[in-house]
């Protein structure tokens, strides 16, 4: 039969004095893998969130309130699609700008023909040539007792509303024609009016300054 080993115990001084060494061995070891920090780098620039973009306001169209059919004045005309009251700006009337010199160049008068024109005069040198790159303004008859009148603000001919107007009813202006030459009956009978006012004055031209 084996004899059983002996197991001898160590002194209590010894064995509390191997902890102790242990212990002190075991703190060195994790203060060696203690982490340092790295000195802190520079951040990269992160860029800002684009900001938000303002709502921009949408700005719609103003109501179409006019059409364009034939007139019982002269060939087509302008007519109210809607009520309109009076003192309110209808229709800008839209189209190439040229000088006084061109117009003569491109529209020559010829007294055998009757005149028919687009020109709506701007200032004393230049006017709207209805005949190019025009809206339907341009359609719009004239009256001897008008509905609207033209007004130019800041380079551009506005009609406006004398009165109110109905819808169904014709615009039209007074276009008050003035020549360079003398305003003679033979003149004004070119220039016949077919407005059929009560106080028609038979005639586009206006009295001569």
């Amino acid at each position: 039969m084996a004899k059983a080993k002996k197991r001898t115990q160590a002194p209590a001084k010894k064995v509390a004095a191997k902890k102790a060494a242990t212990k002190k061995a075991a703190t060195k070891k994790v203060a060696k893998k203690k982490v340092v920090p790295k000195k802190a780098l520079p951040k990269k620039a992160v860029p800002k969130k684009a900001a938000a973009k303002k709502a921009v306001p949408v700005v719609k169209d103003p109501p179409r309130r006019t059409f364009v059919r034939r007139s019982p004045i002269h060939g087509r005309g302008v007519f109210a699609l809607v009520d309109i009251p009076k003192g309110e700006r209808v229709i800008e009337y839209k189209a190439r700008k040229i000088t006084w010199a061109q117009a003569d160049r491109w529209y020559a008068d010829d007294d055998s023909k009757p005149s028919h024109t687009f020109l709506f005069t701007l200032d004393d040198k230049y006017v709207l040539d209805g005949n190019k790159d025009a809206n339907s303004a341009r359609w719009i008859n004239h009256s001897c007792k008008p509905n609207c009148e033209s007004d130019i603000v800041d380079g551009r001919i506005w009609i406006e509303s004398l009165r109110n107007i109905k819808a169904g009813e014709e615009l039209n202006y007074d276009y008050n024609i003035t020549l360079e030459t003398p305003h003679t009956p033979a003149e004004k009978r070119r220039w016949s009016c077919r407005c059929g006012s009560k106080n028609c004055r038979g005639t586009l031209l206006g009295k001569k300054r």
